[in-house]
């Protein structure tokens, strides 16, 4: 009988299980959110929660850079942002939330990697869905995204999802009320 490990086949597992684990990344984001979310209704927000969300937003952004960034794009998402992105769970729910944000990962992956074949109104459903539910308007950040080019269309599409999951993480709608 022998002990020996096929270190070719542990090597293999291995890589397949962190592609696996890193194509949930956005799965794992919906579940804390959700799960934050009953947390503040219940027992209102605390630096332990906001700086769980920080952590797995964070890792989410650092799956998608680097990001297709155009000034103004922040004070134009976050001047639009309504809701923040724990308050979304009564118009989508954390499977779809998790299967959106994983999409854009892949989809991220793929034009790095100089893959040709990316749905772009896939990915333009997609992340309308997620800026709706937070209260933006396509039609109002429409010059951020308006391109020919499908890759530079694409690009732009995952920035400003991620500009937006990253100000609606961290948003509070008293700032709105304070500079006006």
């Amino acid at each position: 009988m022998s002990t020996e490990i096929d270190s070719k086949n542990v090597t293999t597992d291995l890589f397949t299980i962190n592609e696996e684990e890193e194509l949930k990344v956005g799965e794992a984001l919906a579940h804390i959110l959700a799960a934050a979310s009953i947390v503040i209704r219940l027992e209102g927000e605390s630096e332990d929660i906001k700086n769980t969300i920080m952590k797995y937003v964070d890792l989410w952004v650092s799956k998608v850079s680097p990001l297709d960034y155009s000034p103004g794009m922040a004070e134009v998402i976050g001047s639009k942002l309504k809701r923040k992105i724990t308050d979304v769970f009564d118009e989508i729910d954390e499977d779809e939330l998790g299967e959106i944000l994983d999409f854009v990962v892949n989809t991220k992956k793929k034009l790095n990697d100089k893959v040709v074949e990316v749905d772009i109104l896939e990915l333009e459903v997609k992340v309308e869905r997620i800026l709706r539910v937070l209260g933006i308007d396509v039609s109002d950040i429409k010059q951020f995204f308006d391109f020919i080019d499908i890759e530079k269309r694409a690009n732009r599409l995952i920035s400003l999802l991620t500009v937006a999951v990253g100000i609606a993480s961290i948003w509070d709608g008293r700032w709105i009320a304070e500079s006006q």
